[in-house]
């Protein structure tokens, strides 16, 4: 730390110069089959994320930072979809700009192990799990799962239990210690319940209670983690879709997390796709939406001017960026925990927009998310299970982390 000295009448002063955190020292690209992986490489503590879009571009601000490479530092080397990489020096905001060509998908994270920004670029759809790679580095050490073969699950009962007196906690993670995650608050909003049941399984386990179990394990997942969590039902009740976003709001919660389980007529369809508040032409989440939205409360009916009503939701417009950028992290890390965890292969269908009536009216950002197909035997059969459920759980547990602690970021442009 550079001091200099000032005199105040007979006495001598030490005063700190105004010295950066960090220095941004290295720059490079990377080819990772379609996609293109940059790496910021710094000297000193790695400075928060802070992320903002604007048209065709990416901005990384870099608070209390000095940049020490070329402006264009990649000249040259820059390729499809990416233009262009600027690194420009402010005295009060240095940024990374990236340009990109063309719609494209990213997923960017901040590796304090390795002193480095990693940000991942692809065009639209090329990579379906781009933030895999990073997420599965910054998720934080686990012991080796027990098991190192795929897990065998029996097929479900025809059972509904509704509570679990002693869930099994996950693994004690230790809290980021710049991540103030004690006053972080998620709402969590087990779907359906009482005389809506939601899906049904072939063995007749009901959606409604395989949500309430996944929900109850999130629940003591984020709380291991330092965060505060509660549900919007914790027994087998209704509650209209309506009130569902109304008690989250009333509390004050930073995060509304729906857990449903999803059903196709394809019975092959398996797989973790996880939804945040949009329109869509798409006809098989519109079909999906529509199961979903099947309340009593007059919101479940499908004609237009309802899914149109979704589109005057100004508060989750606004927050769309958030709600996209947890809804993939919780994809990505879902699949990549269970495939290493349990020796599985689960199919990630991403994050998608969605016309669900339970998002609407949230103050906060927020997901739905469909854990897997009741409609497919096998998956259904993994989802009953307590084991498949800790894993779940606990992954989505980290991604909120992730979110909360502000180390990780995924979207599109």
């Amino acid at each position: 730390m550079a001091v200099a000295i000032a005199t105040i009448g007979a006495m001598v002063v030490p005063v700190r110069a105004s010295v950066p955190a960090s220095i941004l020292t290295s720059a490079r690209i990377e080819h990772r089959g379609l996609t293109l992986e940059l790496h910021f490489g710094f000297s000193g503590p790695v400075p928060r994320l802070d992320l903002s879009t604007h048209g065709n571009e990416i901005w990384i601000a870099l608070g209390r930072t000095r940049i020490a490479i070329p402006p264009r530092p990649l000249f040259g080397s820059e390729t499809a979809p990416i233009s262009s990489v600027r690194a420009i020096q402010s005295d009060t905001n240095s940024r990374i700009v990236v340009e990109v060509i063309g719609k494209s998908d990213y997923a960017v994270a901040r590796l304090r192990d390795r002193n480095e920004i990693v940000l991942r670029v692809a065009t639209t759809g090329a990579d379906p799990n781009i933030a895999a790679p990073i997420i599965v580095h910054n998720s934080p050490r686990r012991p080796a799962p027990p098991v190192a073969r795929p897990v065998a699950f029996a097929a479900a009962e025809n059972t509904r239990p509704v509570s679990l007196a002693q869930p099994v906690a996950p693994t004690s993670i230790a809290v980021n210690e710049d991540s103030g995650q004690a006053g972080h608050f998620v709402m969590i909003d087990p779907g359906h319940g009482g005389y809506d049941p939601g899906t049904e399984s072939s063995a007749g386990v009901m959606e409604k209670d395989l949500a309430l179990q996944i929900a109850m394990r999130l629940k003591g997942a984020l709380e291991t983690r330092g965060i505060r969590a509660e549900l919007t039902r914790s027994t087998d009740v209704f509650i209209s879709l309506a009130e569902r976003t109304r008690i989250a709001n009333s509390a004050g919660a930073d995060l509304f997390v729906s857990i449903h389980l999803n059903s196709s007529p394809n019975t092959d369809a398996t797989g973790i796709e996880v939804y945040y508040l949009n329109n869509t032409t798409d006809r098989a989440t519109i079909r999906l939406a529509r199961m979903e939205n099947g309340g009593a409360d007059g919101y479940g009916t499908s004609n237009d001017s309802n899914l149109n009503y979704i589109l005057t939701d100004l508060r989750q417009n606004y927050k769309a960026i958030e709600a996209s950028s947890l809804a993939r992290m919780i994809d990505a890390q879902a699949v990549a925990d269970l495939d290493s965890g349990l020796g599985l292969n689960v199919n990630a269908l991403g994050a998608k927009m969605g016309p669900f009536y339970v998002l609407v009216g949230a103050h906060m950002p927020a997901v739905l998310v469909e854990c897997g197909f009741m409609s497919n035997a096998a998956e259904a059969a993994r989802l009953a299970s307590p084991q498949y459920q800790d894993v779940l759980a606990g992954a989505t547990a980290t991604a909120v982390v992730h979110y909360f602690n502000g180390d990780l970021a995924a979207g599109d442009l």
